[in-house]
């Protein structure tokens, strides 16, 4: 769990886990083969990765299910879901304005190939708590400061799907990174 900013003041759960160089390997060569990466996925495809790539939903359920375990206490195979996952913009000079991913209870980054550091690319997460923007000083202004996460090759970002959120211009050549939203139907019937 990220434990700084935000999570300091109120519980919004902002998680950090890895996959594996060789599970990042096998992913990078399906999403060659799956997409097209010059780019946006949602330009050419509306298709979900994780319906297409077997290994990207095994690790969506592996990451989802530690993530409710370690910070709820829940067990995802209680739950009935969906997934919806997309290939971002991975050429040079891609960024996101700032959005959240509404509908969904939670929203994944899996970043698959993310290896150059000082190239741009942070994903920024702001405060969700609306009265939360007043200007504070000193030090409780480190309490409210937006989380500013510099992403590496096998980083999964996990946080709820209401919190807005920016991706930084990046200027490296390449970098693969993938999506994964939630979508918790119900408790399944016993």
């Amino acid at each position: 769990m990220l434990k700084s900013g935000i999570n300091q003041c109120w519980s919004t759960p902002i998680y950090k886990t890895q996959i594996t160089l060789d599970q990042c390997e096998e992913l990078v060569q399906e999403i060659l083969l799956s997409t097209n990466i010059m780019k946006p996925q949602a330009e050419y495809d509306s298709g979900s990765l994780t319906d297409k790539i077997p290994l990207l939903k095994d690790l969506a359920i592996e990451k989802y299910s530690e993530f409710f375990k370690e910070v709820f206490s829940i067990d995802l195979n209680d739950m009935s879901y969906e997934f919806s996952s997309w290939l971002t913009g991975s050429q040079k000079g891609y960024s996101m304005n700032i959005h959240n991913h509404s509908g969904a209870q939670f929203a994944a980054v899996f970043y698959v190939l993310s290896d150059d550091i000082d190239k741009g690319g942070e994903l920024v997460s702001y405060d969700p708590r609306a009265n939360a923007n007043r200007g504070y000083f000193g030090k409780t202004a480190e309490m409210f400061k937006p989380i500013e996460y510099a992403p590496k090759t096998g980083d999964v970002i996990i946080m709820p799907g209401y919190v807005y959120h920016l991706v930084k211009t990046y200027h490296s050549n390449l970098r693969l990174a993938v999506p994964v939203d939630i979508f918790i139907k119900q408790k399944k019937s016993s």
